[in-house]
């Protein structure tokens, strides 16, 4: 059969990237109802129909999402080449595979964390050529090196190169560390390519009239819509504005008593960090990649002198050995699943206000810093790009359920950003001391 794709000059784009031998994964970013499921569905079913028992995986994160988007995109590009159920192709709903008349088949797989297998080895069984994963964004990216490795089905009998094609619409979790940014920068792997479209890219929509539509749209809105700036996300449950997050670096200086926290490593490749605090500007700050308990002691004690700072106003992260620092230094301790503090005032306290609604203590404080980063008197040394990466993605979670204010797991987080949230905890441990202060307060208050 001789396919004659409709494709545009983006999904073009997409069919050249898939034809070179260099390169192993794609990123193609379209926005939503603008086809990038089908050019890619183009692509499956052209490979399929060419290359005799090749297998093809097509997965992401639930089925039901799968059969109503990913198969039924393919589905339409089946009947727009007139092939014919049971003749050219027949489809088991049961074993969720779709197989073609020369052999070929195509797996429908939805792809979930499952707790009791981290690692990902029951993608093992599978022997595939090339892999598609839909809404690569919600997939963990573990899974898609996992699966990588899978793909030796008639790489050798046809000279071919394994490859995965991803889908996506915006978010910054591994597709942003991977592809975009360094794509942007210019030091993207070789083995890869993002391709991403303008709204000027899609050949559906009226141009004009769409740009008007945005006109008197937020300033977020128009970096994403418009000038597809990627940096920008404006989803419900992000606690940090991101133009606060740039502001870190220029924000007026609020002087006032001086703060050291310490934020300390606790396995693998998660690193220590100590930042002095001039009220709320960062005036120092130490980072090791590897450290040793008498080290870190000693780094306290030398800006503790340096910079006049008592050891009440310093705070170490509970973890381990590192009982040993806060118990030779005196200093606070943070204990991360620790109560939040009640910083309900007398008067509240006695009318039986409800006590503050955190999951933990230290939901609580992120909170707390979400709230003086987004009103902008908190002032840092730099603003790296791993600290806009962790606070952009320190999310709120079961926002539509009852219950205490919940934030996005910690072990979720390094599963989607590649790394501990270091430079963010750091930073919000500094607010233990704000939340204190408040019952202080309240306490002389009474008195």
């Amino acid at each position: 059969m001789i396919l004659k794709p409709n494709l545009t000059k983006k999904q073009g784009e997409l069919l050249f990237a898939f034809q070179d031998n260099l390169i192993e994964e794609i990123l193609f970013w379209w926005w939503a109802r603008w086809w990038k499921t089908y050019g890619v569905a183009e692509i499956v079913n052209a490979t399929c129909l060419s290359l005799p028992w090749i297998a093809r995986l097509v997965w992401r994160r639930e089925w039901d999402d799968l059969q109503k988007t990913s198969l039924n995109t393919l589905m339409k590009v089946l009947y727009s080449h007139g092939m014919v159920k049971d003749k050219d192709y027949n489809i088991n709903m049961q074993t969720k595979t779709l197989k073609y008349n020369n052999g070929s088949r195509i797996y429908f797989v939805p792809l979930r964390d499952v707790p009791s297998d981290p690692e990902f080895n029951w993608l093992w069984w599978y022997e595939i050529t090339y892999a598609r994963v839909d809404e690569a964004q919600e997939v963990n990216r573990k899974a898609i090196d996992v699966i990588k490795s899978r793909l030796t089905e008639k790489i050798k009998e046809y000279n071919l190169l394994g490859k995965v094609i991803m889908t996506c619409n915006p978010d910054k979790w591994h597709i942003y560390s991977d592809f975009i940014k360094p794509q942007k920068e210019g030091t993207i792997q070789q083995d890869r390519i993002f391709i991403q479209s303008l709204y000027t890219d899609n050949p559906f929509i009226d141009h004009d009239k769409y740009r008007q539509s945005l006109k008197n749209a937020n300033k977020v809105t128009k970096a994403r819509l418009l000038d597809w700036d990627r940096e920008y996300d404006n989803t419900p449950w992000r606690i940090f504005e991101y133009d606060k997050i740039l502001d870190l670096e220029r924000n007026p200086r609020v002087n006032g008593k001086k703060y050291i926290s310490c934020d300390v490593a606790r396995f693998g490749d998660d690193k220590t960090i100590i930042r002095v605090r001039d009220w709320f500007e960062e005036i120092d700050k130490t980072i090791y990649e590897q450290s040793s308990t008498t080290l870190v002691q000693s780094k306290i004690l030398e800006y503790s002198q340096r910079y006049t700072v008592p050891m009440s106003n310093t705070i170490v992260d509970e973890d381990g050995v590192w009982w040993w620092v806060v118990d030779n230094l005196w200093c606070k301790w943070f204990v991360n699943n620790s109560t939040p503090i009640d910083t309900r005032t007398y008067n509240q306290k006695i009318n039986e206000i409800p006590k503050p609604n955190f999951q933990n203590l230290k939901t609580q404080c992120y909170i707390e810093l979400a709230n003086k980063v987004n009103s902008g008197v908190i002032r840092l040394l730099e603003v790296s790009d791993v600290l806009k990466q962790e606070l952009d993605n320190i999310v709120q979670i079961d926002i539509d359920k009852d219950g205490p204010i919940k934030l996005i797991k910690k072990e979720e987080l390094k599963k989607k950003i590649g790394r501990s949230p270091d430079e963010a905890d750091s930073l919000m441990m500094r607010m233990w001391f704000e939340l204190s202060w408040v019952t202080e307060i309240n306490d002389i208050f009474i008195w």
